[in-house]
This record gives structure tokens, C-alpha cells and sequence, in this order.
């Protein structure tokens, strides 16, 4: 993932407030809540039910925003436009890139805290 699609202030801010521990948990909540949300998503998406796929989705993009995960958000709001749109097909095609991206922050946002 380029760092780019990173917003480092925000992390910085997350680390500024709670600390590189406190970050550390952040990470670990967000990284829970994810898995659970992105397995909803798909589950969401599977059964065609895009009304709680769409509010799945608001709910990945508002956290990934809350700790700078800028792709993930944007990603998450691509899937959001598709269910808006009655788009089942553009939204799993979405989602699939979503899982990388996902990982991806996370391993940056550890390494990060790891320099600090």
C-alpha cells in the first residue's frame, strides 16, 4: 500500500493522545471491528441484502477514517455508492479489493508505532 493513502497526521494524533500503548490498542479494536464488519459486508452482499450492506459499509468507512486508514474509507465509500445504486455486482467487486487494503494499513500502522 503506498503511505499515501495514509493520513499520518491522524495516527500521529491517535499515538499524541493515547500513546504508542494506547495506539497499539486502538489498532487491536479496530483490527477486531473490521474482520467482523468486512464479514458482514460479505455476507451482506451475498444474500443480496444491500440496504445493510450499505450501512455496513458507512460503518467500515467512519472507522477506517477514525484511524487514518484513507484507502480503506474511500474503498468503503466505493461500496456504499454501488449499494446506493442497486450495484450487488461493482459492490463484492469492490469488497474484494477491500480485504488487502485492510491488511495492508494495518501492517503500516504497526510498523509505524514500532518506530516511535
Amino acid at each position: 500500500m503506498d503511505p499515501a493513502h495514509i493520513q499520518w497526521e491522524q495516527v500521529d494524533s491517535l499515538v499524541s493522545a493515547a500513546g504508542v500503548d494506547g495506539a497499539r490498542m486502538i489498532l487491536e479494536a479496530f483490527q477486531r471491528s473490521t474482520t467482523e464488519l468486512l464479514e458482514a459486508l460479505d455476507a451482506d452482499l451475498s444474500s443480496g441484502a444491500l440496504g445493510e450492506a450499505y450501512k455496513t459499509a458507512h460503518a467500515v468507512k467512519g472507522s477506517a477514517a477514525n484511524v487514518g486508514a484513507l484507502l480503506l474509507s474511500e474503498t468503503a465509500a466505493a461500496i456504499e455508492h454501488a449499494c446506493r445504486a442497486d450495484d450487488n455486482a461493482t459492490a463484492a467487486s469492490v469488497l474484494a479489493n477491500a480485504q488487502g487494503i485492510f491488511e495492508a494499513f494495518c501492517v503500516q500502522f504497526e510498523n509505524h508505532l514500532e518506530q516511535l
